[in-house]
Protein backbone atom coordinates (compact mmCIF):
# COMPACT_ATOMS: atom_id res chain seq x y z
CA UNK A 1 0.00 0.00 0.00
CA UNK A 2 2.91 2.46 0.73
CA UNK A 3 3.92 1.75 -3.07
CA UNK A 4 0.99 3.24 -4.51
CA UNK A 5 0.93 6.15 -2.34
CA UNK A 6 4.43 7.17 -3.06
CA UNK A 7 3.73 6.40 -6.64
CA UNK A 8 0.64 8.59 -6.58
CA UNK A 9 2.19 11.46 -4.46
CA UNK A 10 5.39 11.82 -6.99
CA UNK A 11 2.72 11.24 -10.19
CA UNK A 12 0.47 14.47 -8.64
CA UNK A 13 3.72 16.31 -8.04
CA UNK A 14 5.34 16.03 -11.61
CA UNK A 15 1.56 16.77 -13.11
CA UNK A 16 2.62 20.56 -13.29
CA UNK A 17 6.09 21.93 -13.83
CA UNK A 18 6.38 25.55 -13.02
CA UNK A 19 8.08 27.81 -15.40
CA UNK A 20 9.20 30.81 -14.12
CA UNK A 21 9.69 32.76 -17.35
CA UNK A 22 6.11 31.82 -18.17
CA UNK A 23 3.66 34.87 -18.26
CA UNK A 24 1.88 34.40 -16.04
CA UNK A 25 4.89 35.17 -13.55
CA UNK A 26 6.10 38.18 -14.61
CA UNK A 27 3.58 40.78 -13.94
CA UNK A 28 0.34 41.39 -12.65
CA UNK A 29 -0.69 42.41 -16.70
CA UNK A 30 0.42 39.61 -18.34
CA UNK A 31 -1.15 40.47 -21.43
CA UNK A 32 0.42 43.43 -21.15
CA UNK A 33 3.77 41.82 -20.77
CA UNK A 34 3.51 39.61 -23.81
CA UNK A 35 2.23 42.63 -25.74
CA UNK A 36 6.23 44.28 -24.64
CA UNK A 37 8.21 41.47 -24.96
CA UNK A 38 6.32 39.02 -27.91
CA UNK A 39 4.61 41.69 -30.07
CA UNK A 40 3.32 38.91 -32.59
CA UNK A 41 1.99 36.94 -29.46
CA UNK A 42 0.24 39.79 -27.34
CA UNK A 43 -1.73 37.56 -25.04
CA UNK A 44 -0.88 35.41 -22.18
CA UNK A 45 -2.82 32.14 -21.94
CA UNK A 46 -2.04 30.30 -18.96
CA UNK A 47 -2.74 27.68 -21.00
CA UNK A 48 -0.26 27.32 -22.79
CA UNK A 49 3.41 26.37 -22.21
CA UNK A 50 5.11 26.96 -25.49
CA UNK A 51 6.58 30.80 -25.92
CA UNK A 52 6.32 31.22 -22.32
CA UNK A 53 2.59 31.55 -22.62
CA UNK A 54 2.50 34.29 -25.24
CA UNK A 55 -0.15 33.35 -28.14
CA UNK A 56 -0.88 35.07 -30.99
CA UNK A 57 -5.23 35.11 -30.54
CA UNK A 58 -6.52 35.93 -27.13
CA UNK A 59 -7.75 32.91 -25.04
CA UNK A 60 -11.01 31.59 -24.88
CA UNK A 61 -12.48 31.43 -21.44
CA UNK A 62 -14.69 28.48 -22.30
CA UNK A 63 -11.18 26.63 -23.40
CA UNK A 64 -9.40 27.93 -20.54
CA UNK A 65 -10.75 29.42 -17.70
CA UNK A 66 -7.70 29.73 -16.09
CA UNK A 67 -7.21 32.98 -18.19
CA UNK A 68 -8.75 36.26 -16.98
CA UNK A 69 -7.95 39.46 -18.92
CA UNK A 70 -6.04 42.07 -18.04
CA UNK A 71 -7.48 44.76 -16.22
CA UNK A 72 -7.70 48.35 -17.23
CA UNK A 73 -6.25 50.95 -14.74
CA UNK A 74 -8.61 53.84 -16.18
CA UNK A 75 -5.39 54.79 -18.50
CA UNK A 76 -7.32 55.03 -22.20
CA UNK A 77 -4.53 55.10 -24.66
CA UNK A 78 -6.50 54.26 -27.64
CA UNK A 79 -8.58 57.24 -27.29
CA UNK A 80 -8.47 60.33 -29.78
CA UNK A 81 -7.12 63.31 -28.82
CA UNK A 82 -9.64 66.12 -29.16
Amino acid sequence: MRHVLLILALAAGACRIPNPDHCVHKDVHSDAWCADNSPERPWCSPCVADGNGCVKTQPDPDACPSYEPDTTTGDDTTGTEG
